[in-house]
Protein backbone atom coordinates (compact mmCIF):
# COMPACT_ATOMS: atom_id res chain seq x y z
CA UNK A 1 0.00 0.00 0.00
CA UNK A 2 1.39 3.52 -1.17
CA UNK A 3 2.44 5.44 1.88
CA UNK A 4 0.17 8.78 -0.09
CA UNK A 5 -2.82 6.36 0.14
CA UNK A 6 -2.82 6.50 3.91
CA UNK A 7 -2.23 9.92 4.32
CA UNK A 8 -5.18 10.51 2.06
CA UNK A 9 -7.27 8.60 4.56
CA UNK A 10 -6.14 9.68 7.72
CA UNK A 11 -6.69 13.13 6.20
CA UNK A 12 -10.50 12.15 4.98
CA UNK A 13 -13.23 13.56 6.22
CA UNK A 14 -14.48 9.86 6.94
CA UNK A 15 -12.24 9.87 10.02
CA UNK A 16 -13.45 12.73 11.55
CA UNK A 17 -17.01 11.13 12.21
CA UNK A 18 -17.46 9.91 15.66
CA UNK A 19 -17.58 6.49 17.01
CA UNK A 20 -20.59 4.70 17.53
CA UNK A 21 -21.35 4.43 21.70
CA UNK A 22 -20.56 1.31 22.81
CA UNK A 23 -23.92 1.13 25.11
CA UNK A 24 -26.53 -1.59 24.59
CA UNK A 25 -29.30 -1.10 21.97
CA UNK A 26 -31.85 -1.54 24.25
CA UNK A 27 -30.39 1.23 26.64
CA UNK A 28 -29.73 3.57 23.23
CA UNK A 29 -33.37 2.76 22.74
CA UNK A 30 -34.75 3.34 26.16
CA UNK A 31 -32.63 6.91 25.82
CA UNK A 32 -33.39 7.88 22.83
CA UNK A 33 -34.08 11.54 22.10
CA UNK A 34 -34.12 13.66 18.80
CA UNK A 35 -31.21 16.28 19.44
CA UNK A 36 -30.03 19.02 17.31
CA UNK A 37 -26.56 18.46 15.76
CA UNK A 38 -26.12 22.21 15.23
CA UNK A 39 -25.85 24.63 18.06
CA UNK A 40 -27.74 28.09 17.75
CA UNK A 41 -25.50 30.59 18.18
CA UNK A 42 -27.82 33.36 19.53
CA UNK A 43 -29.08 30.41 21.71
CA UNK A 44 -25.67 29.67 23.26
CA UNK A 45 -24.53 33.16 23.51
CA UNK A 46 -27.14 34.33 25.13
CA UNK A 47 -27.89 37.59 23.05
CA UNK A 48 -29.21 37.92 19.66
CA UNK A 49 -27.24 38.61 16.70
CA UNK A 50 -27.00 41.13 14.85
CA UNK A 51 -28.18 40.61 10.99
CA UNK A 52 -25.90 39.34 8.60
CA UNK A 53 -25.20 41.60 5.59
CA UNK A 54 -26.02 38.85 2.49
CA UNK A 55 -22.57 38.41 0.02
CA UNK A 56 -23.43 39.42 -3.51
CA UNK A 57 -23.10 36.77 -6.45
CA UNK A 58 -20.33 37.17 -8.63
CA UNK A 59 -21.38 37.91 -12.50
CA UNK A 60 -21.50 34.30 -14.10
CA UNK A 61 -24.21 33.92 -11.00
CA UNK A 62 -25.79 36.44 -11.89
CA UNK A 63 -25.97 35.60 -15.58
CA UNK A 64 -27.19 32.04 -14.35
CA UNK A 65 -29.76 33.27 -12.38
CA UNK A 66 -31.24 35.41 -15.29
CA UNK A 67 -31.37 32.75 -17.86
CA UNK A 68 -32.65 29.79 -16.31
CA UNK A 69 -36.06 31.09 -16.38
CA UNK A 70 -35.93 30.85 -20.14
CA UNK A 71 -33.49 27.63 -20.38
CA UNK A 72 -36.34 25.97 -18.37
CA UNK A 73 -38.83 26.99 -20.02
CA UNK A 74 -37.41 25.86 -23.36
CA UNK A 75 -36.12 22.40 -21.80
CA UNK A 76 -38.81 21.51 -18.84
CA UNK A 77 -37.13 17.79 -18.45
CA UNK A 78 -33.94 18.87 -18.21
CA UNK A 79 -31.75 18.02 -14.93
CA UNK A 80 -30.58 21.25 -12.56
CA UNK A 81 -27.27 19.96 -14.08
CA UNK A 82 -28.30 20.04 -17.53
CA UNK A 83 -29.93 23.69 -17.32
CA UNK A 84 -26.33 24.54 -15.52
CA UNK A 85 -24.33 23.08 -18.66
CA UNK A 86 -26.86 24.85 -21.27
CA UNK A 87 -26.14 28.55 -19.14
CA UNK A 88 -22.58 27.72 -19.56
CA UNK A 89 -22.00 27.26 -22.90
CA UNK A 90 -24.43 30.83 -23.06
CA UNK A 91 -22.36 32.41 -20.68
CA UNK A 92 -18.85 31.31 -23.04
CA UNK A 93 -20.53 33.06 -25.99
CA UNK A 94 -21.87 36.23 -24.08
CA UNK A 95 -20.86 39.22 -25.68
CA UNK A 96 -17.75 40.96 -23.76
CA UNK A 97 -19.99 44.63 -23.15
CA UNK A 98 -22.84 41.70 -20.96
CA UNK A 99 -19.81 40.29 -19.03
CA UNK A 100 -18.43 43.74 -18.46
CA UNK A 101 -21.82 45.11 -17.50
CA UNK A 102 -22.10 41.75 -15.06
CA UNK A 103 -19.02 42.27 -13.24
CA UNK A 104 -19.21 45.76 -12.81
CA UNK A 105 -22.65 45.21 -10.70
CA UNK A 106 -20.72 42.82 -8.84
CA UNK A 107 -17.78 44.89 -8.17
CA UNK A 108 -20.36 47.63 -6.97
CA UNK A 109 -22.60 45.20 -4.57
CA UNK A 110 -19.49 43.74 -2.94
CA UNK A 111 -17.68 46.96 -1.65
CA UNK A 112 -20.78 47.81 -0.12
CA UNK A 113 -21.09 44.57 1.10
CA UNK A 114 -17.31 44.71 2.46
CA UNK A 115 -18.63 47.86 4.77
CA UNK A 116 -21.49 46.20 5.77
CA UNK A 117 -19.69 42.42 7.17
CA UNK A 118 -16.94 44.78 8.87
CA UNK A 119 -19.64 46.93 10.84
CA UNK A 120 -21.37 43.58 11.61
CA UNK A 121 -18.16 41.47 12.49
CA UNK A 122 -17.47 44.86 14.80
CA UNK A 123 -20.72 43.97 16.50
CA UNK A 124 -20.05 40.43 17.45
CA UNK A 125 -18.91 39.43 21.03
CA UNK A 126 -15.71 37.14 21.35
CA UNK A 127 -18.54 34.55 22.84
CA UNK A 128 -21.05 35.02 19.60
CA UNK A 129 -17.65 34.53 17.01
CA UNK A 130 -16.90 31.73 18.98
CA UNK A 131 -19.88 30.31 18.76
CA UNK A 132 -20.55 30.68 14.89
CA UNK A 133 -17.31 28.84 14.60
CA UNK A 134 -18.66 25.89 16.47
CA UNK A 135 -21.62 25.93 14.11
CA UNK A 136 -19.72 26.00 11.06
CA UNK A 137 -17.22 23.44 11.85
CA UNK A 138 -20.66 21.37 13.68
CA UNK A 139 -22.22 21.95 9.88
CA UNK A 140 -19.21 20.60 8.01
CA UNK A 141 -19.04 18.09 9.49
CA UNK A 142 -22.29 16.96 9.09
CA UNK A 143 -21.70 17.71 5.34
CA UNK A 144 -19.12 15.45 5.57
CA UNK A 145 -21.21 12.55 7.55
CA UNK A 146 -24.04 12.76 5.08
CA UNK A 147 -21.04 12.85 1.70
CA UNK A 148 -20.16 9.76 3.53
CA UNK A 149 -22.85 7.82 3.65
CA UNK A 150 -24.24 8.49 0.19
CA UNK A 151 -21.17 7.71 -1.20
CA UNK A 152 -20.96 3.88 0.70
CA UNK A 153 -24.74 3.67 -0.23
CA UNK A 154 -23.69 4.04 -4.09
CA UNK A 155 -21.12 2.45 -3.77
CA UNK A 156 -22.99 -0.87 -2.73
CA UNK A 157 -21.58 -1.48 1.01
CA UNK A 158 -23.48 -4.10 3.10
CA UNK A 159 -25.83 -3.22 5.82
CA UNK A 160 -24.76 -4.62 9.30
CA UNK A 161 -27.65 -7.02 10.27
CA UNK A 162 -29.79 -6.33 13.29
CA UNK A 163 -29.02 -7.12 16.72
CA UNK A 164 -31.42 -9.65 18.54
CA UNK A 165 -32.99 -6.26 20.18
CA UNK A 166 -33.69 -5.10 17.03
CA UNK A 167 -35.18 -8.23 15.54
CA UNK A 168 -37.21 -8.66 18.40
CA UNK A 169 -38.39 -4.86 17.93
CA UNK A 170 -39.31 -5.75 14.36
CA UNK A 171 -41.26 -9.03 15.56
CA UNK A 172 -43.20 -7.31 18.41
CA UNK A 173 -43.52 -3.41 17.15
CA UNK A 174 -46.39 -2.23 15.75
CA UNK A 175 -46.25 -0.75 12.23
CA UNK A 176 -47.33 2.78 10.97
CA UNK A 177 -46.30 4.73 14.01
CA UNK A 178 -45.73 8.15 14.30
CA UNK A 179 -42.42 9.63 14.90
CA UNK A 180 -43.85 10.09 18.90
CA UNK A 181 -45.34 7.17 18.94
CA UNK A 182 -42.48 5.37 17.50
CA UNK A 183 -39.89 6.29 20.71
CA UNK A 184 -42.69 5.43 22.75
CA UNK A 185 -42.61 1.67 21.89
CA UNK A 186 -38.66 1.73 21.69
CA UNK A 187 -38.86 2.44 25.21
CA UNK A 188 -41.57 -0.12 25.97
CA UNK A 189 -39.37 -2.55 23.75
CA UNK A 190 -36.54 -1.90 25.80
CA UNK A 191 -38.43 -2.70 28.70
CA UNK A 192 -40.25 -5.85 27.93
CA UNK A 193 -36.47 -6.95 26.51
CA UNK A 194 -35.02 -6.11 29.60
CA UNK A 195 -37.87 -8.64 31.60
CA UNK A 196 -36.96 -11.51 29.36
CA UNK A 197 -35.22 -14.60 29.81
CA UNK A 198 -32.51 -15.58 27.90
CA UNK A 199 -33.84 -18.82 26.55
CA UNK A 200 -36.86 -16.36 25.33
CA UNK A 201 -34.15 -13.79 24.11
CA UNK A 202 -31.55 -16.92 22.46
CA UNK A 203 -33.73 -17.18 19.15
CA UNK A 204 -33.26 -13.26 18.21
CA UNK A 205 -29.79 -13.57 19.17
CA UNK A 206 -28.74 -16.42 17.25
CA UNK A 207 -30.19 -15.02 14.13
CA UNK A 208 -28.76 -11.87 15.04
CA UNK A 209 -25.03 -13.91 15.41
CA UNK A 210 -25.79 -15.69 12.31
CA UNK A 211 -26.04 -12.70 10.40
CA UNK A 212 -23.59 -11.26 11.70
CA UNK A 213 -21.40 -14.05 10.54
CA UNK A 214 -22.59 -13.39 7.12
CA UNK A 215 -22.51 -9.43 7.15
CA UNK A 216 -18.14 -9.92 8.55
CA UNK A 217 -17.66 -11.97 5.45
CA UNK A 218 -19.47 -9.77 3.21
CA UNK A 219 -18.06 -6.27 4.48
CA UNK A 220 -14.48 -7.62 4.42
CA UNK A 221 -15.09 -8.99 0.38
CA UNK A 222 -16.54 -5.68 -0.21
CA UNK A 223 -13.64 -3.48 1.74
CA UNK A 224 -11.39 -5.41 -1.00
CA UNK A 225 -12.89 -4.78 -3.79
CA UNK A 226 -12.62 -0.61 -2.48
CA UNK A 227 -8.97 -1.55 -1.83
CA UNK A 228 -8.46 -2.08 -5.27
CA UNK A 229 -10.70 0.37 -6.99
CA UNK A 230 -8.56 3.26 -4.78
CA UNK A 231 -11.36 3.86 -2.54
CA UNK A 232 -9.64 4.06 0.73
CA UNK A 233 -11.51 6.56 2.10
CA UNK A 234 -14.26 4.37 2.89
CA UNK A 235 -12.47 1.56 4.27
CA UNK A 236 -12.51 1.06 8.31
CA UNK A 237 -8.83 2.49 9.51
CA UNK A 238 -8.01 -0.77 11.23
CA UNK A 239 -8.39 -2.76 7.67
CA UNK A 240 -5.59 -0.38 6.06
CA UNK A 241 -2.76 -0.89 9.12
CA UNK A 242 0.23 -2.71 7.75
CA UNK A 243 1.67 -5.33 9.32
CA UNK A 244 5.07 -5.03 10.97
CA UNK A 245 7.93 -6.25 8.51
CA UNK A 246 10.93 -8.72 10.35
CA UNK A 247 14.08 -7.30 9.74
CA UNK A 248 17.53 -9.24 11.15
CA UNK A 249 15.33 -10.93 13.86
CA UNK A 250 13.44 -7.56 15.34
CA UNK A 251 10.42 -6.03 14.32
CA UNK A 252 10.78 -2.87 12.11
CA UNK A 253 7.57 -0.69 11.07
CA UNK A 254 7.12 -0.17 7.27
CA UNK A 255 7.74 2.87 5.64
Amino acid sequence: MQVNNLVRLFNSSRLRISSRTSLPSYQLAAQFQTTSHLSDPAATSGSALPEKPKRPVNAYIRFLQSVRPSLLAKNPKASPTDISKLAAAQWQVLDPASKSKLEDEYKKEQTVWLQKNAKYLSQLTDQQKQDIRQARTEKTEEKAKREYKKKVKELGRPKRPLNGFLLYCADKKPKNLSKEENKLQLKLMAQKWAALSEMDKAPYNTRAAEALVKYREDIKNWEDQMIAQDHLDVIRRKNLILPPTKMDGKTKAPK
